[in-house]
């Protein structure tokens, strides 16, 4: 589906708007020079995307911003941008055009890039087309412009339809995928001078690592051999594994006996402290006992003395006994006394040592057994240290290699095999980026099928019914994204003629891809094709047909056109009033006093400055 252009319109503060109106097939604007009409071609070059900023004139002044509306399918879009440039607005109905009461539908604000929308609208989203052969891209607003909108200047240029500077790329391929429908998402692209840098900056990397390794793998050392020898490394070391794996189990058993043995051992050593320490204690009470009997003894003894002794008076003063001590301690009874209770005391001491001798023979006992059980787990644990010696003795004795030098041999020869799967690796490597790099820089051809073909039969009947009855054959060179008649290319025909066939050519690629369901914007809008054919000074020999044929033709050829696609044409040559009738021509006088004098109204200014206003008058025109 494409788009159908509905009116253009320029408006500015206290100004009467410009507006033309176009017709959904075919469009004549015709008036002499200056009256606004390639203006008006810029303009809708401007509001579909272009940047280039809109020259200011008188009849423009005070004018600030423009609108285009244009239709696609059941949905009306409006384009608002600002005549000095900008980001443009753009706006939508997306429901029915008109309600019941005849007010138009709200519009909503579209959020895309216009570019991005006029792709869609036109079927080319997601196309492909080549930037550069080493670089693809979408399709973009400026390839349908560049195939849509002619210039005065460029349908009578010299220069390749595909245009110049960077873009001239894409419109070739962007012709291409309206002529066949096949865009070239498929073609390879060439290496870009930065990937070739990086191809070449990873090839030298890869060569000098792969000297490298060549230079750590010995000169007569082949990979066989060494995974040959890896293969007995390892065996070699499998054994000593499954070796080592029963010593451990045997070891296990024996470390297992000896924890055993020396927690007895610790047991029976206790067991022997706190005998031999009970024992020592009961040993030392003993002693005590008997130090009492003893000093009890020698007591006993000494009051029994004192007791034999008669009474003596004092040698010094000659006075009794009894004037020096209490009486009461040289009664008769009182010694007596002392004695018995030494005695009792002494008894006491005996039958404490007595319950003393059956704990102290226990722990006699004890300690023998546990003095016999220390040396006999000594003995054992002994044994058991010395067998755990011997099997760690043996197990060296029956390794016939050293484990460190297993382990490194494993460790190089498998860093050997690396080191050869790697040369491999870039071997195969190094021959890729050496490809890559000798790419080869093939013509590209498009297959365009029998399109080029029915392009030209359309454009060759257009250019019979302009007139050019002569012409044989017209085909299009898809290189050159021209038409050739006659054998000739279009480019060596006289500027009138240029003109003339490119605009045959655009069309026809329009009918075509609209046809056949390629993707297009669906609009042709050609500014001035018939002046330069027309100007009698242009030193133009290709003129057979005179001008006069060639405007009456292509004006009833215009009159009677029905599609597919829409048509607008801004053009200087006179039209006949019946065919002008015919296309409801838009005639602009260059005359204040009769008819439409251009594209801007006459000035000055026709009403006041209105007041603020948010956009509403733009809605009006819709």
């Amino acid at each position: 589906m494409t788009i159908t252009l509905k009116h253009l319109s320029v408006h500015g503060p206290g100004l009467l708007p410009a507006v033309v109106v176009f017709d959904g097939r075919r469009t004549l604007i015709r008036g002499p020079s200056d009256t606004g009409k390639s203006h008006i071609w810029k303009c809708i070059w401007f509001l579909l995307g272009g940047t280039a900023t809109l020259e200011q004139f008188p009849e423009s002044q005070g004018y600030d911003s423009l609108e285009l509306a244009f239709l696609h399918g059941e949905h009306e879009y409006l384009v608002r941008k600002a005549m000095s440039g900008g980001a443009a607005r753009v706006l939508v109905r997306l429901d029915d055009l008109w309600v019941p009461d005849g007010t138009p539908n709200p519009l909503e604000d579209v959020n895309q890039d216009l570019g991005e929308l006029l792709v869609q609208l036109s079927g080319a989203a997601g196309k492909q087309v080549l930037r550069k052969r080493s670089e693809k891209g979408p399709i973009t607003g400026d390839d349908l412009r560049h195939w849509a909108l002619l210039s005065q200047p460029g349908m009578i240029s010299e220069d390749a339809t595909k245009g110049k500077g960077h873009g001239k790329d894409k419109h070739v391929s962007s012709f291409s995928l309206f002529l066949s429908g096949l865009d070239d998402s498929a073609v390879e692209l060439y290496k870009t001078a930065s990937e070739k840098d990086q191809a070449k900056g990873r090839l030298a990397a890869a060569e000098a690592e792969l000297a490298r390794l060549q230079g750590v793998i010995p000169a007569d050392t082949d990979r066989a051999s060494a995974v040959a020898a890896l293969a007995q490394v390892d065996e070699r070391l499998d054994m000593f594994a499954t070796q080592l794996q029963a010593r451990s189990s045997v070891l296990k058993e024996l470390r297992q006996q000896i924890f055993a043995e020396g927690e007895a051992l610790s047991t029976a050593m206790t067991r022997q402290a706190s005998a031999t320490s009970m024992r020592e204690r009961f040993t030392l009470l003993d002693l005590k006992y008997s130090s009492d009997l003893a000093r009890l003894g020698a007591t006993d003894e000494g009051i029994q003395f004192f007791e034999a002794l008669t009474e003596t008076p004092c040698p010094l003063c000659g006075t009794s006994v009894e004037q020096h001590v209490d009486p009461g301690n040289l009664k008769p009874r009182a010694p007596t006394k002392y004695r018995d209770a030494i005695a009792a005391e002494a008894e006491k001491i005996r039958a404490l040592r007595r319950g003393l001798q059956p704990s102290l023979a226990q722990e006699q006992t004890r300690l023998a057994a546990a003095t016999a059980d220390v040396q006999r787990l000594t003995t054992s644990l002994k044994a058991l240290e010395e067998q755990e010696k011997a099997v760690l003795r043996s197990a060296s004795l029956e390794f016939d290699s050293d484990p460190r030098e297993l382990a490194e041999s494993h460790t190089r020869l498998s860093s050997l095999i690396d080191a050869f799967d790697e040369t491999v690796r870039l071997t195969a490597a190094i021959d890729h980026l050496k490809e890559a790099m000798k790419q080869k820089q093939t013509a590209l051809v498009r297959n365009i099928g029998q399109h080029g073909d029915d392009v030209g039969a359309i454009a060759r009947q257009m250019l019979n019914d302009w007139g050019f009855t002569s012409i044989q054959s017209v085909y299009v060179d898809p290189k050159a994204c021209d038409l050739v008649i006659d054998g000739r290319r279009r480019l060596s025909y006289g500027a009138g003629k240029r003109g003339l066939f490119l605009s045959a050519m655009t069309i026809a690629l329009m009918q075509h891809a609209l046809r056949s369901g390629h993707p297009h914007l669906g609009v042709v809008v050609l500014d001035s094709p018939l002046k330069a054919y027309a100007q009698k000074e242009s030193p133009d020999k290709d003129r057979e047909i005179p001008t006069a044929t060639v405007n009456t033709s292509f004006y009833a050829w215009l009159s009677r056109f029905q599609g597919p696609g829409q048509i607008v044409v801004l053009e200087n040559e006179p039209v006949d009033p019946v065919t002008a009738r015919a296309l409801d021509a838009i005639e602009f006088t260059d005359d204040y006093a009769r008819g439409r004098q251009g594209f801007y109204p006459p000035r000055p200014m026709i009403a006041p400055p209105p007041g603020p206003s948010d956009g509403a008058e733009f809605d009006d025109l819709a």
